[in-house]
């Protein structure tokens, strides 16, 4: 594991980095500059979260697989192999013992029921006629009578007279009022036809059933039974969780000096090279949960120092285990920022005001 440096070995590089630049200076020595430790710590768990259901299951049929699950008497209390990964799902369907039965279908016969439509019968009232479909049972079923019956005049007439603009098909005799070459030839004048269903007999086969009178009863899909049981379900989900304090933005940092401890068990303790900020934060983070049976726990911690030279304010030093020595490096202050901000802003603000001059 990785060696936390200490604060006299973090300022010597930092004197060492800034001797390197031409300039000396001591920072070992009391109030020549401000240290703080601003460390980068991940925190993550995942955990393995385990929960128990049982229900009543009723399946149409002899059902073969139920009878092939393991069984159980006390679901609370039947034992399961924890995951040996916490990040692995895991479902288990067990069977109650002495639960798995048949029980026969009480609405129907055999898996065969009376039609509901025709109630058994097999048939449906139907229509014995219906309107024709050449008139359509207006006036047009016959020229001379218009399909009543009762001719337009008294006197008798050798030949029809066909309304003005009327087509020439062919006309046949009507059956009502008796006289030749006016009537629709499909219902000779009597505007309707018999039914082609039921062939005018008043009963057609049932839609449903096709005449037949008993359907198969869907609700036990036609076997005539019903397979119960009561089903216990134990699933094994993982949840994952983390907390962190990262770097500063604007610092990258290249290492392989990190302190890494995994924990596998809820009263595992907390590593020692932790700070105290870092401490509470996985602690608060690692309360079991309910329905918690594993977990895993992934601990990485880079301690990271900032140091800020007093005889230099315009710059700021940040420090940290490298691979071979203690890694170094130089950023602008807060308040060389905020001065470069505002140099920006004014040059701005004079170019603005020098551009509206010119164009008055």
């Amino acid at each position: 594991m990785a060696t936390t440096p200490s604060r006299e070995e973090i300022l010597q590089a930092v004197e060492r980095h800034v001797s390197r630049r031409g300039a000396g200076v001591a920072l070992t020595s009391a109030g020549a500059a401000d240290f703080s430790w601003q460390s980068v710590f991940e925190c993550r768990i995942v955990r393995s979260v385990e929960r128990r259901e049982e229900t009543h299951r009723r399946e149409k049929g002899r059902q073969s697989a139920p009878a092939k699950r393991a069984t159980y008497t006390d679901l609370d209390t039947h034992p399961v192999p924890p995951p040996g990964d916490p990040a692995r799902t895991q479902r288990f369907v067990l069977v109650r013992e002495g639960t798995l039965d048949e029980l026969v279908c009480e609405d129907c016969e055999g898996g065969r029921k009376d039609c509901d439509v025709c109630a058994g019968r097999g048939g449906q009232d139907c229509p014995r006629h219906v309107e024709c479909e050449v008139c359509h049972g207006g006036p047009d079923a016959c020229w001379e009578c218009d399909g009543t019956g009762h001719p337009r005049s008294r006197r008798g007439r050798k030949t029809a007279v066909r309304p003005q603009g009327a087509e020439e098909p062919e006309r046949a005799a009507c059956r009502r009022c008796r006289r030749p070459d006016v009537a629709c030839p499909n219902c000779l004048g009597e505007r309707q036809t018999r039914c082609p269903v039921c062939t005018g007999s008043g009963t057609a086969p049932c839609t449903a059933c096709k005449g037949a009178k008993r359907v198969r009863d869907e609700a036990c899909g036609g076997t005539g039974r019903f397979t119960v049981w009561t089903e216990g379900v134990i699933t094994r989900t993982p949840h994952t969780e983390e907390t962190k304090v990262s770097a500063p933005p604007f610092l990258r940092i290249r290492t392989d000096k990190w302190h890494d401890r995994t924990l596998n068990t809820v009263d595992a303790e907390l590593p020692g090279f932790l700070e105290d900020e870092h401490h509470k934060l996985a602690t608060r983070l690692l309360i079991a949960r309910d329905g918690e049976i594993r977990r895993r726990v992934t601990i990485r911690y880079l301690p990271l120092a900032r140091i800020a030279v007093r005889t230099d304010p315009d710059r700021v030093y940040y420090a940290y285990p490298g691979p071979d020595d203690i890694v170094v490096c130089r950023r602008p202050s807060k308040e060389r920022l905020t001065a470069l901000a505002w140099a920006v802003l004014t040059v701005i603000a004079l170019v603005t005001v020098v551009a509206l001059t010119l164009l008055r």
